[in-house]
């Protein structure tokens, strides 16, 4: 193994040669369930795959690869005396991630001909030149976080006598060299490795968006073009460049036992027919062509998000459906087939999952979306932040973590959200789904009445507020057997430092804008709440007035397992706790009649706690 004294980083391309790779990750829930709607750009693959012998791999701060994509670029058109290489990167973690992009001997530990790559916030880029026992290095320690906090645009050049970087647009470090050490194809391989260690399940995909390999040397206003280009599908929301895609969905909201909300988005203006039926061959379908959900005209740019309601369904009943197409331009595609099923009846059993802080990690959504999968809720509940900060100019946030990690589950299966702080301007949440403006409202689903709050708005909270009012009235008239509510800031937490240091004195156990609704919850039989906001799981005992009350109590679950970074526990148990877990992971809960079954898994499905009510 190669040991390379140097950082390592993500990396990524676009388009302007033939010789441009995309490497977003096929999140699909598998077996006969496996669909990614509509077109896609698939990452390279090795030309030949019958046989592989493993090459030499390189080490990055003592960090072996944790994925590795080469032989996919026929040797001869790796270029030999100028060359340029591209890489774009979203990187959203909060531990040092790394990927590189090298042409190098592929059985040998000879340094490699050329490298670029980062780790963390260092990016370099070395060439060996001819005639001399070691590389040529460029170091850039990355200042500033990236554009929009996140996304890294890496360019090396090499004119056959200097060698460039570049950062987000700007030379940030030139060098005269040499021309570059003579190779023979046969003997090298150009490689793509990500460096993931700390994040597990995190894949290449996930941080190197695209990388793009030139025979020529760009000169910085190619460079600044090419950034501004890539920069501008961000904005918009585009996954790949040049294909007619879905952005978002068909995404599933609001099932009622007579309707199905669909919403989903197209990287431009089409005209859809949406089919579906009790079975294959669909035999319903609608024509759409003034759906669009429309906003203001602005720098956000809107993208192309339209909704439909199926009515007239029958409850408790399962369906399959497709979206069908066709863009201003002529370009068509499809869906592909998938499935829901309505609302159950009143006196049936049901099933629901609950998840929340969702953020930026859609490589953790992926595997809780596919374990949620396994158990075939009737619905998901989110109790906010599904996007670590999607406000009206982060929509990325959306197209690039949120539907990448949780898509292939919401178009089979309905969910019903609430907003956390990561959407607390509503903009783009309101743009992705069906439900009240205000973001909040109360559905039925079985025997049990959800109430779904927006905490964002904790003035609200307090007497005379408006959701406290709108709340008390709901409550007051509902006949419901379980009462659930969510939202997505603490009534009660563990925390160990969003509400006081729980490390240096006592804290509040929570958000005491929040604990004003509280007595509601006591006065009207609320059963559980649901929130997250904190990113580790804690259930506390059934708690009445500020103490613990068994016979006449509301449970309080802190979901916050899905993508965010991970916290934790104040050092002491909390009065209330009856169980803490720092991880990802999410719940399920069955009701039938009287009987409740509660069950908190971590994201390798192992099962971490479980409570069974009998009202």
């Amino acid at each position: 193994m190669i040991r390379v004294l140097v950082v390592a980083f993500c990396l990524c391309a676009h388009s302007l040669s033939a010789q441009e790779w995309w490497f977003w990750p096929k999140y699909t829930l598998g077996q006969k369930a496996e669909n990614y709607p509509g077109p896609r750009l698939d990452p390279p693959r090795p030309l030949s795959s019958t046989f592989k012998a493993e090459t030499v791999p390189l080490l990055f701060h003592d960090e072996e690869p944790t994925e590795r994509i080469s032989n996919f670029i026929d040797p001869d058109k790796i270029p030999k005396t100028t060359f340029s290489a591209e890489m774009w990167l979203v990187n959203h973690v909060n531990q040092p991630v790394g990927a590189l992009v090298t042409v190098k001997n592929k059985f040998s530990g000879a340094e490699p001909v050329w490298l670029l790559g980062a780790y963390g916030r260092n990016v370099v880029f070395s060439i060996k030149p001819e005639g001399l026992t070691f590389s040529k290095l460029l170091a850039y320690e990355i200042e500033r976080r990236g554009w929009k906090n996140y996304w890294l645009h890496i360019v090396a050049v090499f004119d056959g006598k200097k060698m460039q970087l570049y950062f987000n647009g700007e030379l940030v470090g030139e060098q005269t060299v040499s021309p570059m050490a003579i190779f023979k194809p046969g003997d090298v391989e150009l490689e793509v490795a990500a460096y993931l260690r700390k994040e597990p399940y995190m894949d290449l995909g996930n941080l190197v968006k695209m990388f793009h390999l030139y025979d020529v040397a760009l000169d910085k206003k190619t460079v600044g073009d090419r950034f501004e280009y890539l920069k501008s599908l961000v904005t918009e929301g585009k996954l790949f460049p040049g294909i007619f895609h879905f952005n978002a969905g068909p995404y599933l909201n609001n099932a009622t036992p007579g309707s199905m909300d669909i919403v989903w988005e197209t990287d431009r203006p089409a005209d859809f027919v949406i089919e579906y039926g009790k079975k294959v061959p669909l035999d319903k379908s609608v024509t759409m062509v003034t759906q669009k959900i429309t906003t203001e005209k602005d720098n956000t740019s809107p993208g192309n998000i339209y909704k439909i309601t199926l009515k007239d369904l029958d409850a408790e009943t399962p369906y399959f459906y497709n979206i069908r197409a066709v863009a201003r331009d002529g370009s068509a595609m499809e869906s592909g087939i998938l499935t829901f099923s309505t609302a159950v009846k009143e006196t049936s059993s049901f099933a629901f999952g609950v998840m929340g802080d969702t953020e930026a990690r859609p490589h953790i959504n992926d595997r809780i979306s596919k374990l949620m999968w396994d158990e075939r809720p009737n619905f998901i509940v989110n109790v906010g932040d599904l996007t670590d900060g999607g406000t009206k100019d982060h929509k990325f946030e959306w197209n690039y973590e949120y539907f990448q990690g949780v898509g292939q589950l919401a178009g089979r299966i309905p969910v019903f959200p609430v907003p956390g702080n990561g959407e607390d301007d509503l903009y783009w949440y309101n743009q992705y789904h069906t439900y009240p403006q205000r973001g909040y409202y109360n559905f039925r689903y079985g025997n049990a009445e959800f109430f779904m709050l927006n905490s964002n708005d904790a003035e609200s909270f307090s007497p005379g507020g408006a959701q406290y009012v709108w709340l008390e009235e709901q409550l007051k008239k509902s006949t419901a057997l379980w009462k659930f509510v969510a939202h997505h800031h603490a009534p009660y937490s563990a925390d160990e430092d969003d509400y006081g240091d729980s490390w240096k004195g006592a804290g509040d156990l929570g958000d005491l804008r929040i604990r004003k609704i509280v007595p509601l919850y006591e006065k009207y039989g609320v059963d559980m709440v649901f929130f997250g906001h904190l990113h580790t799981y804690q259930r506390t005992m059934a708690i009445n007035q500020g103490r613990v009350d068994k016979q006449n109590g509301v449970i309080y679950i802190q979901g916050g397992g899905g993508g965010g970074n991970l916290e934790d526990f104040a050092p002491s148990r909390a009065w209330f706790s009856a169980k803490t877990y720092r991880g990802h992971h999410y719940f399920t809960i069955t009701v039938h009649d009287k009987d409740l079954s509660f069950k908190m898994y971590d994201s390798e499905g192992r099962l971490k706690d479980f409570l069974e009510i009998v009202k």
